[in-house]
C-alpha cells in the first residue's frame, strides 16, 4: 500500500510539471526523473540512435555531461540491436557492461534496467535506461517503467515531427522565393513594337521549373524570341534555366550575323558549365519586323506553328539540331520563313503538347493544331488564353509533370 501510494504520488508530481512544460525537451528532462523516481532509482537516462554517425548519445543524463559512444555497445547497445529490455542487477557479472563510461565519469553503477524506445514504424530509436535501485530491479519495474518509455519515446517522435514540420516549412518558404526570382528573370514589361503584337506564359508544374522564354528587341530593329525546356525539374533545373537564359543574353549583346552560328556557340558555352544528364531543348526566332523574314533554329523543341491569316493553312518549324548542351561539338542548321501581315507563330513546350489527363491520355497535338487554327484571327494574348484554357480542359485535376509555356507573335 505504500509503494503504491509513493507511485500514485510521484505520478500525480510530475503529472503537474509536464502538463505545464511547453519545451519538448523540458518535457523530457522531467520524464527522466519521473521514470528514476517512479521505481526509486538513483539516476535516468535517455539514449538516441544517431545512425549518421553509427552511435548512441543521451538526450537526458542524470549526473554527467552529454555521452557517446558506438551502436552495439554497452548494455543500451545491446537493447536496441536486439529491440528488447534488459535488466541487469550485477554489472560485474555481464560482460556486455561498458566500464569505460564509469571510468570516465566516476560513478559506479550497479545496477540497470534498459528499456528500448520505439519509433511509429515499430523500430527502436533510442533507449530508457535507470540505474542503482536499492536492492536491484524487478519485473515490476519494467512494467511501471513502460509508460515512461511510451510516453518518452512519444516525446521525441513529436520533437522529430515538429523538426521535420520546421523545415519542411523553411523550404517552402525558400521555394515561394525562388519562385518568385525565377517569375521575374521572364520578360516583365514588354516593349510596345510597331507593326508586332506578342506575349509569353510560363507556369511551373512544381515551385520552380526548367521551362523559359524571352524576347530582346535587338538594335538594328530585329526582334529575337526564345522558347527552351531545361531537362529534369525542380532547383536544379531552375539554376540551369538562368544560367542559360543569362548566358543567351550575353551571346545577342549585338545582333548575331547568323543564328546558325550563335546556336553553335551558344551550345558550347552550356555544355561547358553543366553536367552530362543537364541540356536544354531550344528555339530561337530572329525576325525583321520590316520585311517580315524569320530566321530561326529549333535545337529540339517542340515544334512551333505558322498560323497563315490568308489560307488558313499551319506549317511547323523544325530546322535546327540537337538540344543546346547536350554534344561539345553540335552544328546547327537555321531556317528561314517570311510572315505575311496577320501571320502568327506559336511555340509551346512539352507540358502542352503532352498534357495529360487522369486517365493517362496524352493530348493529340493535332488537337492543338485545330485549336490553332480556330485561333487564327485573335491576338497574341487572347491565342496563349484559349490554348492554356483547353490544355487544363483537357487535363482537368490530373496533376501535370511538366512546365507550361507558350510564345505568340503575330506580325499586324
Amino acid at each position: 500500500m505504500i509503494a503504491t501510494e509513493r507511485i500514485s504520488r510521484v505520478i500525480f508530481d510530475y503529472a503537474a510539471q509536464i502538463g505545464a512544460a511547453q519545451d519538448l525537451d523540458a518535457v523530457l528532462e522531467l520524464n527522466a526523473g519521473m521514470a528514476r523516481d517512479l521505481v526509486g532509482a538513483d539516476r535516468c537516462s535517455i539514449w538516441l540512435v544517431d545512425s549518421k554517425n553509427n552511435r548512441l548519445w543521451t538526450k537526458v543524463a542524470h549526473g554527467v555531461r552529454e555521452l557517446h559512444i558506438p551502436i552495439g555497445q554497452g548494455l543500451v547497445g545491446a537493447c536496441v540491436a536486439k529491440n528488447e529490455t534488459i535488466l541487469v542487477n550485477d554489472t560485474a557479472s555481464d560482460p556486455r557492461f561498458l566500464k569505460s563510461v564509469d571510468k570516465e565519469s566516476g560513478y559506479v553503477t550497479k545496477s540497470i534496467l534498459t528499456l528500448p524506445l520505439h519509433g511509429m514504424d515499430g523500430k527502436p530509436m533510442g533507449a530508457l535506461q535507470v540505474l542503482n535501485k536499492p536492492g536491484g530491479f524487478s519485473q515490476d519495474d519494467v512494467d511501471l517503467l513502460g509508460l515512461c518509455s511510451g510516453y518518452s519515446a512519444s516525446t521525441l517522435e513529436t520533437q522529430r515531427l515538429r523538426k521535420e514540420a520546421e523545415a519542411a516549412q523553411l523550404i517552402l518558404q525558400e521555394l515561394e522565393i525562388a519562385r518568385e526570382v525565377q517569375q521575374h528573370l521572364l520578360p516583365q514589361d514588354l516593349p510596345a513594337i510597331s507593326g508586332l503584337d506578342f506575349a509569353g506564359y510560363c507556369r511551373s508544374a512544381k515551385f520552380v521549373g526548367g521551362d523559359y522564354y524571352d524576347f530582346l528587341p535587338m538594335r538594328d530593329g530585329g526582334f529575337l524570341f526564345t522558347l527552351g525546356d531545361v531537362s529534369g525539374k525542380g532547383i536544379a533545373a531552375a539554376v540551369l534555366m538562368a544560367s542559360i537564359q543569362a548566358s543567351l543574353r550575353s551571346q545577342v549583346v549585338r545582333p548575331p550575323d547568323s543564328i546558325a552560328s550563335l546556336m553553335g556557340d551558344f551550345n558550347k558555352a552550356v555544355y561547358s558549365f553543366s553536367t552530362a544528364d543537364k541540356y536544354s531543348t531550344l528555339f530561337c526566332g530572329l525576325l525583321n519586323v520590316g520585311s517580315g523574314k524569320l530566321i530561326y533554329v529549333n535545337a529540339g523543341q517542340v515544334r512551333p506553328m505558322v498560323m497563315r491569316c490568308g489560307s488558313g493553312q499551319i506549317e511547323r518549324l523544325d530546322s535546327g539540331g540537337f538540344p543546346v548542351g547536350l554534344l561539345d561539338g553540335s552544328e546547327y542548321e537555321q531556317g528561314e520563313v517570311l510572315l505575311q501581315p496577320g501571320d502568327a507563330v506559336l511555340c509551346f513546350s512539352d507540358g502542352i503538347s503532352e498534357a495529360t489527363n487522369a486517365k493517362g491520355e496524352m493530348w493529340d497535338e493535332a488537337e492543338v493544331e485545330k485549336l490553332a487554327f480556330a485561333c487564327n484571327a485573335l491576338s497574341a494574348h487572347q491565342i496563349i488564353d484559349k490554348l492554356v484554357e483547353a490544355t487544363d480542359r483537357f487535363t482537368g485535376d490530373a496533376e501535370q509533370n511538366d512546365d507550361m509555356t507558350v510564345v505568340a507573335i503575330r506580325t499586324v
